[in-house]
């Protein structure tokens, strides 16, 4: 039996108290789905990370090339453009870091009102979800948009001859790809809403049987 099994039997108990329910099933399932929670976050936040980290690094490297332009007395241009792509890359970086979430804990509980608290965090967590979509995507067209800026600002700074027949077709395709995402994780998350928000009514209604229990 899933969490939800459980629940709907313990719901229609109208004699046997609450607690009768079979606590090691419960626990067992709380298990299940939060280590199922947990390859998903580790999947999502392994992919911000390196976002972030390209983002930062981009952020460094722009702050050299200002220099560079500086020191070799480059049309001014390409300084005020490289800040705009460090800017870009900072805000990347920033609202990346903002959205990661919390840290998955890796430790099982003792007591099975402990898991229980931990899931409904967990549950609470997925509901805040929308706020971090907003962020990822935000730090990610920002650091898309400044790759793009600095790329610029690298070629023509050092007149290197490139065609741009596909470039502006690249960059509209990976826009158009960052829209699709967010507007599929979104439509996803507003589906899964009425669900998630029905197991915390559920988590909480045990974790109050659970204490009264105590």
């Amino acid at each position: 039996m899933d969490f939800d099994q459980i629940l709907e039997a313990w719901q229609a108990q109208k004699t046997a108290p609450p607690y009768g329910l079979n606590h090691d099933a419960l626990r067992q399932a709380l298990r299940a789905e939060e280590a199922q929670s947990q390859r998903m976050q580790r999947h999502r936040r392994r992919l911000m990370w390196f976002m972030w980290m390209f983002g930062t690094g981009m952020a460094i490297w722009a702050g050299f090339w200002i220099a560079i332009t500086i020191a070799n007395g480059w049309p001014v241009v390409y300084a005020v453009a490289s800040g705009a792509s460090l800017g870009l890359f900072a805000l990347g970086a920033g609202a990346l870091w903002a959205g990661r979430g919390r840290e998955p804990e890796q430790k099982f509980a003792n007591s099975l009102e402990e898991e229980v608290r931990r899931s409904l965090a967990r549950v609470d967590d997925q509901l805040a979800m929308t706020k971090r979509l907003f962020l990822f995507v935000l730090g990610a067209a920002s650091i898309v948009v400044g790759a793009k800026l600095f790329a610029w600002t690298t070629v023509r700074s050092q007149d290197i001859l490139v065609s741009s027949d596909g470039s502006w077709w690249w960059t509209a395709l990976v826009a158009a790809v960052f829209v699709w995402v967010a507007f599929k994780v979104r439509n996803g998350m507003r589906n899964a809403r009425p669900t998630l928000e029905l197991r915390q009514r559920h988590l909480r209604e045990l974790l109050a049987a659970l204490g009264s229990r105590g």
